[in-house]
C-alpha cells in the first residue's frame, strides 16, 4: 500500500468512528422509546411501527440539505477557502429553519390523520398521533443538530457531534425512565412521555450543536455577520445539490410508506415483530450511513483538492472497510437474532418471528454497505440524482412489488416481507456497482470537473 493509500485510509478511519458512534446515538435514541415502550403493550409498539418511517420520509428534504451542506463545505474546505465554508454553511442555517418552522406547522395540523392512513386501530392512531405532534413541535432544533453535524463533519471534525448527541442520549434514557414509566412524582405517561423527553433532548442536541459552531473551536465557525454571505447564488448552489438529494428519500421513504401499508395489513403482532426486527437491524444501518457520510466528505475535499486518484483512492479504501464491517453484522444476525430481539421484548412470539426475519436480512448486510459507499461517492461528487434513479427502482420495484406478492398473495407473511427486502438491497447494490464501473472514466471527469460551486 502506498503512502497515499495510507494516508486515505487513515483519514477515513480517524473520521468514520466518530460518525458511526454518533449515528448508533441517533438510532438508539428512537430504539431506546422502542426498548421501554416494548414492555408497555403491542399498541404502543405498532404505533413506533407507524412513526419511524413517517417521521423518516417527513425528514427527507433535510437529508438533502445535509448532503448539500457536505458536498458544498467540504469542497470549499478542500480548497482552503474558509469564507466560502462559512457562508454555505451560514445557508445551511438559514434553509433549515425555514424548513423547521414549517414542517411543525403542516405536521401539526396533521398529525392524528397520519397513522390513520396506515392503519384503522383508533388506539394506534391517537398513540402514534400524540407521539408526532409532541416530537415536532421540536423539530426546528433537531434540523439545526443535524445541519451543524453536517458542517462539522465537511471540516473534518467528526468528534464533536459524536459527542454532544452522547450527552443528548444520556438525557433521553434518565427522561424516558421518569416519563414512560411514571417516576420521581410525575405520571406514567407511556408512548407519550417518550416523545415529551425525546423532544426536550432534541432541543438541548441542536441548541449546543448551534452554540458550538459560533463558537471559536468551530472548524467552520458561524459569526451573525456570516449570514450577510447568504445570497440567491448560495441559495441556489446549495439547492441544486439538496433538492436531487432530497428527492432520493423522498421517493425510496414514500415507497417506505406503501411498504409499511402492506405490513400494516398483516395486522397489529406483525407491525410489531417488524417493528422489533427493524430496532434490531438498525444498528448495522448507522455504521453504513456513517461509512457513506464519511466516503462523502473525503471525495468533496479531494475534489477541492483537484485529485482523481485521490477520490479514486477513497472510493476503494471505504469499500473495503465498510463490506468488512457489515460482513460483522450479517455474522451477528445469524448467530444470535434471539439475544437481539429480547433487548427489545419479553413476548417469546414476537422474538421468534423477529428472530427469523433477522436471519433473513442478515443476508443483505454486505449489499447495503456497498450500496451506501457508492452513494456518498455520488453524493461526495454532488451527483445526486443517480442514487434516486438506483434507490427508486429498488424500493418500488423488488420492495413493494415482491413484497405484495410474497406476503399477501401467496400468504408468507412477514417472512415474504424480509425477503422482499433483502432482494431490495441486492438489486440495488448491483445497479450501483453497474453504473460505478461502467462509466468510471466518465464519472471521474464528472468529479473533476464537479457540480458542486466553483
Amino acid at each position: 500500500m502506498d503512502s497515499e493509500k495510507r494516508e486515505i485510509r487513515k483519514k477515513f478511519l480517524r473520521l468514520v468512528w466518530p460518525v458511526i458512534i454518533q449515528n448508533f446515538l441517533l438510532m438508539l435514541m428512537f430504539n431506546i422509546d422502542t426498548a421501554m415502550v416494548g414492555r408497555l403493550n403491542e399498541v404502543s409498539l405498532a404505533a413506533m411501527g407507524i412513526i419511524g418511517p413517517v417521521r423518516w420520509a417527513i425528514m427527507a428534504i433535510m437529508m438533502g440539505i445535509a448532503v448539500g451542506t457536505v458536498a458544498t463545505v467540504a469542497r470549499a474546505v478542500g480548497e482552503k477557502n474558509r469564507e466560502k465554508a462559512a457562508s454555505f454553511a451560514a445557508t445551511s442555517y438559514f434553509v433549515s429553519l425555514f424548513l423547521g418552522i414549517l414542517t411543525t406547522i403542516v405536521v401539526c395540523l396533521v398529525a392524528f390523520k397520519i397513522p390513520a392512513v396506515f392503519i384503522d386501530d383508533e388506539a394506534v392512531v391517537f398513540e402514534a398521533g400524540r407521539y408526532l405532534r409532541i416530537t415536532f413541535l421540536f423539530f426546528s432544533f433537531t434540523y439545526a443538530s443535524l445541519i451543524g453535524a453536517s458542517i462539522l463533519r465537511a471540516a473534518g471534525d467528526t468528534k464533536t457531534p459524536m459527542i454532544i448527541t452522547a450527552l443528548s442520549n444520556i438525557l433521553n434514557i434518565i427522561g424516558n425512565y421518569i416519563l414512560i414509566f411514571g417516576k420521581l412524582g410525575f405520571p406514567a405517561l407511556g408512548l407519550y412521555g417518550a416523545g415529551i423527553s425525546t423532544g426536550i433532548c432534541k432541543t438541548i442536541e441542536g441548541s449546543l450543536m448551534t452554540l458550538y459552531i459560533f463558537s471559536r473551536k468551530s472548524a467552520v465557525r458561524l459569526r451573525i455577520s456570516s449570514f450577510r454571505l447568504v445570497t440567491k447564488s448560495t441559495v441556489r448552489r446549495l439547492l441544486k445539490i439538496s433538492l436531487p438529494a432530497s428527492s432520493e428519500p423522498f421517493f425510496v421513504n414514500s415507497g417506505f410508506l406503501v411498504f409499511t401499508k402492506i405490513v400494516a395489513t398483516l395486522g397489529t403482532f406483525a407491525m410489531a415483530a417488524n417493528r422489533i426486527a427493524l430496532a434490531v437491524e438498525s444498528l448495522s444501518f448507522m455504521p453504513g450511513h456513517a461509512f457513506s457520510t464519511t466516503c462523502a466528505t473525503l471525495v468533496g475535499q479531494k475534489l477541492g483538492e483537484g485529485s482523481s486518484k485521490g477520490v479514486e483512492e477513497s472510493v476503494k479504501q471505504s469499500l473495503k472497510v465498510s463490506i468488512s464491517v457489515m460482513g460483522g453484522f450479517e455474522l451477528l444476525f445469524l448467530t444470535i437474532p434471539h439475544l437481539l430481539a429480547r433487548i427489545y421484548t419479553n413476548d417469546r412470539e414476537v422474538i421468534a418471528i423477529a428472530s427469523v426475519c433477522l436471519m433473513i436480512g442478515a443476508a443483505e448486510q454486505p449489499f447495503l454497505g456497498i450500496v451506501q459507499i457508492l452513494k456518498g461517492t455520488f453524493h461526495g461528487a454532488g451527483d445526486t440524482k443517480t442514487p434516486i434513479m438506483l434507490g427508486a427502482i429498488g424500493v418500488w420495484g423488488p420492495r413493494i412489488i415482491l413484497s405484495y406478492v410474497l406476503a399477501i398473495y401467496l400468504g408468507w407473511g412477514l417472512i415474504g416481507i424480509w425477503i422482499a427486502t433483502t432482494t431490495d438491497w441486492i438489486t440495488r447494490a448491483g445497479l450501483f456497482f453497474w453504473r460505478y464501473r461502467k462509466h468510471q472514466q466518465k464519472l471521474n471527469q464528472t468529479l473533476v470537473r464537479g457540480v458542486a460551486p466553483d
